[in-house]
C-alpha cells in the first residue's frame, strides 16, 4: 500500500509540472521558419530529457549508465525496475554529455553543472578503475556490465568476451572529455591524468586483444580468464557472436566499428607501420556507392550503401571529425536527404534506427529489432518498417538542424510520443502503439546529435598530438575512388507530410492539456 501511495504522488507531482507534452505547443510552420522557436523547442527537449539522464538512466553510486526503462502502457510511468546493465557505447554517450557540459554547450549545460559534470568523471573513472582491478583479463576495455548499487560486474554472457565496436566509442568520447579538461579545466591534473591513462590502456592492449592480423580486427574477443593479467592470458576470435550474419566475425564495417579502427591506427603499439595499413585494405570491400531513386523528382542521390541502412549506424560522425572533410560531409548530408525522401515518398511520418519494439501490454514480449532501415541503399534485408523513432534524427542534427527539428517533433506529436522523462522510444505508423521504453540509445543519442556532436574536440587533440592531417588525409585516400562524383547535391532535404492516426492515447502522465486525463 505504501509503495502505490509513493507511486500516485509522484504520478501527481509530474503531471502537474509545466507540461511534458510540449510538442503541440509547437507548429511545424514555426519550427521551419523561426530560430528563436526552435531554441525553445530545444531547451525544452534538454529539461525533460535531462530526468532521464539525470533520474532514471543513471547508477548514482558508481557514475555509470543504466541501459534504460521500461514504461507502463497506459501511464507512462517506469514499469518495474530499470535495465540494471549498460556497456561502453551507452558510457560514450554519457562521456560526451559530461564533456560538452564542461564545454559550455548552450544545451548541455541546461543538462548538468560544472559541479554536476566533474562529480560524474570522478565516478566513472573510479568505477573503470575498480572494474579494471577485478577483471583486468579484459584489458581496460569494458564488456556489458551489471550495474546495481555501485557494484559492477560483468554480465552472464559477457564473462569470457568483450567487444571492440562499443569499445571505440568508449575510446573517442574518453579522448574528447580529455581534450575538454586540457581547454577549460587545465587544472584538472589528475582527472587529466586517470583518464589518459584509461583510453591509453586500451589503446595499448587492443593489439594482443582484438587484433588477428592481415588487417582483421576482431568484433568480439574470447577471452581465457577475466580474473588473469593481460600478459598471462589467452585471446581469441568468439565467432559464435556473428552466426546470424553468416559471416567471420571482423570489425571490418565503414559505420560505427570504425571509430575502433581509428583508435588502433594512431594509438595501438605496432612494431611494423605498414601492418597498420592493412585495416584499410581490409575495409575497402564495404565501400560502396549506391544511388537511391527519389520517386516524383526523376533525381538520383548518391550515399555510402548502409548495413540496413539504420540511423543507428551513424554514431561514428558524433565522435570523429569526419565532416571536416567534404566528401564525408557530402555523404552525410546524402543520407539524411534518402532518409528523409523515403520517409515521404512512403507516406511515414517518421523514419528508422534500430530500436526496442512495440508492444500493447506490459506482459508482452519484447524484442529489439535491429533491421529498421531502407532496403534500396542496404547489404541485408530490412524486416522492420512499422515503428519509427526520434532516434533517426540523430545525425540529421549535423546536417541540417531546420529539417531534423522538424522531423523530430512530427514524431513525438504521434500518440503518446512523449513522457515524463522525454521522448518516447518508438511509434508505430499507424498511432495504434508505441515502444514504450526510455533508453540511452534512442534518447541520449539524439540529444548528443542536437548539441552538435563531440568531434571538435577530438579534431583538437588530434591536431595538437599530429595526427589530425593524417586522419583527413587517410579519409581521402580511401573514399575518393568511389564517392568524388556524388549526385544529389541539387536535391533538397524533405519534410514531413505525414502524421500518425491519434489511436492510442497519450500517456496520462504527460498528455495534451486539451486531453481529460483519468487517473
Amino acid at each position: 500500500m505504501k509503495s502505490l501511495i509513493v507511486l500516485s504522488l509522484l504520478i501527481y507531482s509530474i503531471a502537474t509540472q509545466e507540461n511534458c507534452r510540449f510538442a503541440f505547443e509547437y507548429t511545424q510552420k514555426e519550427l521551419q521558419s523561426d530560430p528563436k522557436k526552435v531554441q525553445e523547442f530545444l531547451s525544452k527537449v534538454m529539461k525533460w530529457e535531462s530526468k532521464f539522464a539525470k533520474d532514471l538512466g543513471i547508477d548514482k553510486k558508481s557514475g555509470l549508465t543504466l541501459d534504460g526503462q521500461q514504461l507502463d502502457v497506459n501511464t507512462g510511468m517506469p514499469n518495474g525496475k530499470p535495465h540494471q546493465f549498460t556497456a561502453s557505447s551507452k558510457e560514450s554517450i554519457h562521456l560526451a554529455l559530461i564533456g560538452l557540459a564542461l564545454a559550455n554547450n548552450e544545451y548541455a549545460k541546461q543538462i548538468y553543472s560544472e559541479e554536476e559534470a566533474l562529480d560524474l568523471l570522478n565516478r566513472k573513472i573510479n568505477t573503470y578503475e575498480q572494474f579494471d582491478k577485478d577483471y583486468p583479463g579484459y584489458g581496460g576495455f569494458l564488456p556489458w556490465v551489471a550495474v546495481n548499487d555501485g557494484v559492477v560486474t560483468p554480465t552472464w554472457d559477457w564473462t569470457d568476451g568483450v567487444p571492440s565496436l562499443d569499445n571505440g566509442q568508449l575510446f573517442w568520447a574518453a579522448y574528447a572529455v580529455v581534450s575538454v579538461l586540457e581547454t577549460w579545466y587545465s587544472d584538472q591534473d589528475e582527472l587529466i591524468g586517470r583518464y589518459t591513462r584509461f583510453y591509453q590502456k586500451m589503446a595499448n592492449n587492443s593489439i594482443t586483444i582484438f587484433y588477428e592480423g592481415n588487417g582483421m580486427i576482431r568484433a568480439v574477443t574470447r577471452i581465457q580468464d577475466i580474473k588473469a593479467s593481460v600478459e598471462k592470458n589467452q585471446y581469441s576470435n568468439r565467432q559464435s557472436d556473428c552466426t546470424n550474419f553468416k559471416s567471420p566475425c571482423y570489425l571490418d564495417d565503414p559505420y560505427e566499428g570504425e571509430l575502433f579502427a581509428w583508435m588502433m591506427y594512431f594509438y595501438a603499439p605496432w612494431k611494423d607501420q605498414t601492418e597498420r595499413e592493412k585495416i584499410w585494405v581490409a575495409k575497402k570491400s564495404k565501400l560502396q556507392v549506391v544511388d537511391y531513386k527519389v520517386a516524383g523528382l526523376n533525381k538520383y542521390i548518391s550515399v555510402q550503401r548502409g548495413w540496413w541502412f539504420s540511423a543507428h549506424e551513424q554514431w561514428k560522425y558524433l565522435f570523429m571529425p569526419y565532416t571536416h572533410d567534404q566528401i564525408q560531409l557530402n555523404l552525410l548530408i546524402n543520407g539524411e536527404k534518402v532518409r528523409t525522401w523515403d520517409a515521404r515518398n512512403n507516406g511515414k511520418p517518421g523514419m528508422f534506427a534500430s530500436i526496442t519494439s512495440n508492444i500493447t501490454k506490459n506482459e508482452d514480449q519484447v524484442d529489439y529489432y535491429s533491421a529498421c532501415g531502407i532496403e534500396e541503399v542496404s547489404y541485408i534485408p530490412v524486416t522492420y518498417r512499422h515503428l519509427v523513432t526520434p532516434y533517426s534524427t540523430m545525425t540529421m542534427f549535423l546536417a541540417n538542424q531546420e529539417v531534423a527539428v522538424s522531423w523530430y517533433h512530427n514524431m513525438i506529436s504521434g500518440p503518446a510520443g512523449q513522457n515524463a522523462y522525454g521522448s518516447t522510444e518508438g511509434v508505430v505508423v499507424d498511432g495504434t502503439s508505441v515502444a514504450p521504453f526510455v533508453t540511452w540509445d534512442s534518447k541520449m543519442t539524439t540529444v548528443l546529435g542536437m548539441l552538435g556532436g563531440i568531434f571538435d574536440y577530438t579534431a583538437k587533440k588530434l591536431n595538437v598530438e599530429g595526427n589530425y592531417n593524417l586522419f583527413l588525409k587517410v579519409l581521402n585516400r580511401e573514399w575518393q575512388q568511389s564517392f568524388s562524383n556524388l549526385k544529389g547535391a541539387d536535391v533538397p532535404f524533405a519534410y514531413p507530410n505525414a502524421t500518425f492516426p491519434q489511436v492510442k492515447k497519450d500517456f496520462t502522465t504527460c498528455a495534451r492539456k486539451t486531453d481529460v486525463v483519468e487517473q
